[in-house]
């Protein structure tokens, strides 16, 4: 419902539209199909196109690439064209909702390898050039899980995300 607020502009969600939401959420499950790649890279194989603001003592980076699908996207397109306005932006919002779920299932699974190798995670580094994305989908075979890179900051299917999650040694308690 956050993400709804923030993208149609609205400031208050009524019992009724928060009716929609539930009906509109219990349709996308069938909808939305949640596909993820990650692979985690040593600090000295880690290639310079994907370095964004690293910390100081890293010693490795995950890189991950999720999707939720373009059925969504066919599924927004119809529900706008048959007019539901309104219907069209609860869905958008799923969908958002969905892939920022991805992103974090991803980082909960590091998390997990990284406490197995004494190491905390940075928070989630988003691709900022054309370059990165095309060094990520070079390293994370993107056709794997249907991801094309069409330029810019655009793929299809368009709710697909990446970035880099940088491992720095946990400190040492005194």
């Amino acid at each position: 419902m956050r993400l709804l607020k923030a993208t149609a502009r609205i400031p208050e969600i009524s019992s009724e539209m928060e009716d929609e939401i539930h009906r509109q959420s219990r349709k996308m499950e069938g909808v939305i199909a949640t596909a993820a790649l990650y692979d985690t890279i040593r600090k000295d194989k880690f290639p310079q196109e994907l370095l964004i603001e690293p910390p100081d003592n890293w010693v490795a980076a995950s890189i991950y690439l999720a999707t939720i699908g373009e059925n969504v996207e066919a599924h927004i397109m119809n529900t706008q064209n048959a007019g539901e306005t309104l219907n069209g932006q609860i869905i958008h919002s799923i969908a958002l909702e969905s892939l920022e779920q991805a992103g974090n299932f991803i980082r909960r699974l590091l998390d997990d390898e990284a406490k197995d190798e004494t190491c905390e995670l940075s928070r989630q580094k988003v691709l900022n050039s054309e370059a990165a994305w095309n060094k990520l989908l070079e390293l994370l075979p993107g056709d794997k899980i249907g991801v094309r890179f069409l330029g810019g900051e655009r793929f299809a299917p368009m709710y697909t995300t990446g970035g880099i999650i940088y491992w720095t040694p946990v400190k040492k308690r005194r």
